[in-house]
């Protein structure tokens, strides 16, 4: 499986869609903070929600179809490759950032244990 990015928007999108699948429930509240942060970085060019949508869904299906997955989340070595990819894709700046909104994100709807794991694997990864 190879997970490539063509654009620095989608690394960044690839990241925190595994941070939303985490709980197995994507919520209105997670997508609609989501939303609202991406909206506020320039790198996204302020797109409106029907655009955010499709990018996150053409992102979201990229990575559920070539990282490996158990009981419908990304498997751990799943995880691992995503982040490398990322972390290759990102500016250190931009890794920051997406640090701080998957952060944010898990608290949107209440963080369980594995989105905190999730989360700071992330931290490690590209902080």
């Amino acid at each position: 499986m190879a997970l490539k990015f063509e654009k620095n928007t989608e690394a960044f999108l690839a990241v925190l869609a595994a941070v939303l699948g985490a709980d197995n429930v994507g919520s209105l509240e997670e997508r609609d903070m989501l939303y609202k942060k991406v909206k506020a970085i320039p790198l996204f060019g302020n797109p409106s929600l029907a655009e955010f949508s499709k990018l996150l869904g053409k992102v979201t299906d990229a990575v559920y179809s070539e990282l490996p997955t158990q009981d419908g989340a990304i498997s751990a070595a799943g995880v691992d490759t995503l982040l490398a990819e990322a972390k290759q894709a990102l500016s250190p700046d931009l890794r920051r950032t997406l640090v701080a909104t998957a952060g944010d994100l898990i608290d949107a709807d209440g963080a369980d244990e594995g989105e905190e794991a999730l989360v700071e694997k992330i931290r490690r990864a590209l902080g």
